[in-house]
């Protein structure tokens, strides 16, 4: 069964999201308020501020993390105009940049409008890093994340850079989220085979570490999620359940037309009627990442 039979999968209106939940990762594309760059390998779909807003009306998700897509580089434009106009209690930016060229006052006026965190995307840029060569990226982001005090580092890798991250957790001393489940190679998760897992699993034992439950359709063709149910259980049951958000990916710039609510409700029915937790996942854990007062 394709991808897309994803998006015609009927919701079923038993599980909602606890009140003042966030979506911790979504995307504005406006292709003619926000040129892309000449050369871009891949042109993703269009997906504007109004759609967002009826996309977090349509999941129930009222609070939302701009987070930074490949396709702008380091413009980060879009995201300085869209955290100006959305009201600061409802929303947070990801932007991204090059540690060797920004400045303190630049982080400071970013911090000053909701910016909460750099992205380092691998997988969408295809990049190929060695281990010192990770390791040096984000030691070079975290001395600049750190007079922050609040940000973190999110990570679009494959699981098994993971092996060369978790050894940097504590000398790091800024927040880390690994993106989308941490990008497993393979699915259903076999712990035993996973490269990386293991230290995906020591990672999340610190508290400075957060995995995002997002964008399936990038890993599983399962229209009943039933590949991914093992990893989502076992990411939820790591640190009580302190460690994970959840996030449309909206506007599913590799899935056009997607509806994430059918995923959304299996991941609140596979909190187990853990009202807590499903509040940790959808709230709670948002509020003290992103630095929600």
């Amino acid at each position: 069964m394709s991808i897309n039979a994803h998006r015609h999968l009927t919701s079923s209106p038993t599980y909602n999201p606890p009140e003042g939940s966030w979506d911790s990762h979504i995307h504005v594309i406006e292709p003619k308020k926000y040129p892309f760059p000449n050369g871009i390998p891949r042109i993703p779909h269009e997906g504007t501020m109004a759609g967002a807003l009826s996309n977090a009306s349509h999941l129930g998700l009222p609070n939302m993390v701009f987070v930074q897509v490949s396709t702008y580089g380091n413009d980060n434009t879009w995201i300085i105009d869209t955290l100006k106009e959305v009201e600061p209690s409802r929303s947070r930016g990801v932007v991204a940049f090059d540690p060797d060229n920004i400045d303190s006052q630049t982080l400071q006026q970013w911090h000053a409008l909701g910016v909460r965190g750099v992205r380092l995307n691998l997988r969408s840029t295809g990049t190929k890093l060695s281990k010192a060569e990770i390791q040096t990226a984000l030691r070079k982001y975290a001395e600049k994340l750190r007079p922050m005090n609040t940000w973190s580092i999110g990570l679009y890798a494959d699981m098994a850079m993971l092996d060369h991250v978790q050894p940097l957790v504590s000398e790091l001393g800024v927040k880390i989220v690994l993106e989308h489940f941490g990008s497993p190679a393979s699915l259903p998760l076999d712990t035993t085979k996973e490269a990386g897992w293991d230290s995906l699993q020591k990672m999340m034992e610190d508290p400075s570490v957060y995995a995002k439950i997002s964008a399936p359709y990038i890993f599983s063709k399962d229209p009943e999620f039933n590949d991914l149910e093992v990893l989502v259980k076992s990411l939820l049951s790591m640190r009580n359940g302190d460690g994970v958000v959840f996030a449309s990916d909206w506007p599913h710039t590799q899935s056009k037309g997607y509806d994430a609510k059918p995923f959304m409700e299996k991941c609140l029915e596979w909190c187990n009627g853990d009202e807590d937790l499903q509040k940790k996942l959808f709230r709670d854990n948002a509020k003290i990442l992103w630095d929600v007062q």
